[in-house]
């Protein structure tokens, strides 16, 4: 008995499960999704819901990258609060991250919590006293207040 399957019947193969799993979209749907942003939604204070209390956990820096790097892509995308839940989670495995917390910081900012924005800054300089961005986190401290007056 011969098993071997040609090429054009793998690609048969192919094309019929694309259109057996997949969905069609109606046309009218397609255009409006094309001009949206799209927003990302995997947290739950992106769908108005109060995160999680944090949580005591081990020093996993790679963990801690991986939110961070999501976290930007957030900001990136406009969708804030989404970036502050994974910022805070950055932080919750690296306590000590100067990039999440200015990630954080930024998010606030744009988030119009001023408050909270200079909190962040004003913890990341005392966490690390000895950091060569501290002049910097000063200076947008001090422009954070500016704009709370």
């Amino acid at each position: 008995m011969n098993l071997r399957i040609t090429i054009s019947q793998k690609f048969s193969i192919c094309i019929a499960a694309v259109l057996l799993f997949s969905t069609a979209v109606p046309a009218q749907n397609v255009a409006q999704t094309a001009r949206k942003p799209v927003l990302i939604i995997d947290t739950d204070i992106a769908e108005g819901r109060e995160p999680a209390p944090e949580l005591v956990r081990d020093p996993n820096p790679a963990r801690s990258k991986e939110n961070l790097d999501i976290g930007n892509t957030y900001f990136r995308r406009r969708n804030y609060d989404a970036a502050i839940s994974r910022y805070i989670e950055a932080i919750s495995w690296q306590e000590n991250s100067i990039p999440a917390h200015d990630g954080l910081a930024r998010a606030y900012e744009r988030n119009g919590d001023i408050a909270k924005a200079i909190q962040t800054l004003e913890a990341v300089i005392e966490k690390n006293p000895d950091s060569s961005r501290n002049r910097g986190f000063q200076s947008r401290i001090a422009n954070l207040r500016k704009k709370l007056r």
